[in-house]
């Protein structure tokens, strides 16, 4: 079994029994919901150490599988059609017509996240001069709570921007936004102070748990997204120095079932087949009509016809998308022909099974999938882009580190003829990224960052798309419990 998620589902029971009767502005909980007692003991301590995972994973039921739709609905990638959670929940984003009202994603992202904060502040505050614990646990510990909490302020910025910055010295029940770039620092500041901390390797039995890996690839994504590109390019290859990762040969293995917790993994949210910490992201995708014993929501969650079509013929990622299967009424159906199978624009896109179909599920509802949040490939990735962009010229060691992820999906090399200039670069780097990383979530924040995002939705016709649409509205019932806090402007 996989450790944390044991630990979140004991983190949950936790949760109920000494939070379950607050919800203040930001979901700062006082702080003598936990007694002295039990966090002077290293079972306390690791229990809240749990639930700050729990928190900070993004897994399970509206976890990994809201944030990943969330951020490719929004762009040319995905589109849900049907459903009474999924499409209600998404119809609105994608096309841009969402408001600080519709928060059935946006606020329990908010909260979830402002919960691992709270989780790692107390714990924090409680490490360093615990009675118990020797100076080695001290230091993971304490490497976890900052990973942690630097983790949940980089996904509170990449969809709000500057948000109230709590610390364990926050003192305000009604605290102000920080900037962006005081967010921005901090985060940094927070991972580079975790990953020494860290370990370099966990056991088996710890998968799912924060290594020095971790914080340094959480770091240089976060560094990429602010274009701190040269620090993004040097934090790339500290991880690639680490000497722990590398590519696996076959691009379907990352994601099986049977080869979790596999070395090309750096960070990841742990599912498993257990409410509420399963993934349900497979129900939502499959055909209504698809042959299979698990539940089938047929919400028509789709990888848009457009995108598919980028992808070269002889790209093996593209193998885990479904294009074609014989319906439960023995119908065979073409996802890419409207002829062959059901008609309606809603019936005729491809669909993701980057997370493959768990048969064996103890609950048919939803499935024992990790969800990657970083990946050794994005590494190779973010070096390249960062060696490129501070540089302004195309180098033949970023061509390499391109080339070694094409090269995996069974495609050619790129050349410096293919490549001549930063701006072809950026096409190519765009694409790449697309077609490697569909169905984790890293979309938006890749088209925002070369300033395409927006452009991207009008050329798909969605007319209503605007520049504020880069950052999501805070949550209204958020603005609403705290007097000092500002919604984004154009909301």
């Amino acid at each position: 079994m996989k450790l944390l998620n044991r630990y979140s589902v004991f983190a949950i029971v936790l949760l109920a029994l000494f939070i379950s009767s607050c919800e203040k502005p930001l979901e700062i909980e006082p702080k003598s919901e936990f007694s002295g007692a039990f966090l002077e003991t290293q079972e306390g301590i690791e229990a809240l150490l749990g639930s700050a995972y729990a928190n900070g994973q993004l897994n399970g039921w509206g976890g990994a599988a809201d944030y990943i739709a969330l951020n490719e609905c929004t762009t040319d990638m995905f589109r849900d059609y049907i459903g009474a959670y999924f499409n209600n929940t998404l119809r609105k984003y994608q096309d841009f017509s969402f408001d600080p009202g519709h928060t059935a994603v946006i606020q329990a992202y908010w909260r979830q996240n402002y919960r691992a904060i709270r989780d790692a502040n107390i714990l924090i505050t409680a490490i360093p001069d615990h009675p118990l614990l020797s100076q080695d646990i001290k230091d993971r510990y304490l490497g976890e709570a900052k990973f942690i909490r630097a983790t949940a302020y980089n996904f509170l910025y990449d969809w709000f921007g500057g948000v109230p910055l709590i610390t364990e010295t926050t003192t305000e029940l009604f605290p102000t936004r920080a900037t962006a770039q005081e967010i921005e620092d901090f985060v940094i500041s927070e991972l580079k102070a975790a990953a020494p901390l860290l370990p370099i390797t966990v056991p088996e039995t710890e998968f799912g748990r924060a290594t020095r890996g971790s914080a340094l690839g959480v770091l240089a994504q976060f560094q990429l997204n602010t274009k701190n590109w040269a620090d993004a390019a040097q934090t790339a290859q500290d991880v690639i120095n680490m000497g722990v990762y590398q590519l696996l040969p076959n691009y379907e293995d990352i994601f099986a079932l049977d080869n979790e917790g596999n070395n090309e993994m750096i960070y990841v949210f742990p599912n498993i087949d257990v409410e509420p910490v399963g993934n349900n992201w497979t129900r939502n995708v499959l055909p209504g009509d698809y042959p299979t014993s698990v539940v089938n929501a047929a919400t028509q969650s789709t990888i848009q016809i457009g995108f598919y079509n980028t992808f070269d013929e002889n790209d093996k990622r593209a193998d885990l998308i479904l294009t074609e299967y014989v319906s439960s009424k023995g119908v065979f159906v073409n996802l890419l022909d409207p002829n062959e199978g059901p008609t309606g624009d809603k019936y005729n896109h491809p669909r993701s099974l980057k997370y493959p179909i768990d048969e064996n599920s103890a609950d048919p509802t939803i499935g024992g999938q990790d969800v990657p949040y970083i990946r050794y490939s994005q590494i190779l990735l973010t070096r390249s882009e960062g060696l490129v962009m501070s540089s302004g010229t195309v180098s033949q060691e970023a061509l390499d580190l391109l080339n070694e992820v094409r090269n995996r999906a069974g495609l050619p090399d790129y050349t410096l003829t293919d490549i001549p200039d930063q701006a072809t670069f950026i096409d190519k780097i765009l694409a790449e990224r697309g077609w490697e990383l569909y169905s984790e979530g890293k979309r938006r924040p890749d088209l925002i960052r070369h300033g395409r995002f927006i452009q991207t939705a009008l050329d798909r016709g969605i007319t209503l798309a605007k520049p504020f649409h880069v950052l999501f509205p805070i949550p209204q019932p958020e603005i609403d419990a705290n007097e000092n806090l500002e919604q984004n402007p154009g909301y």
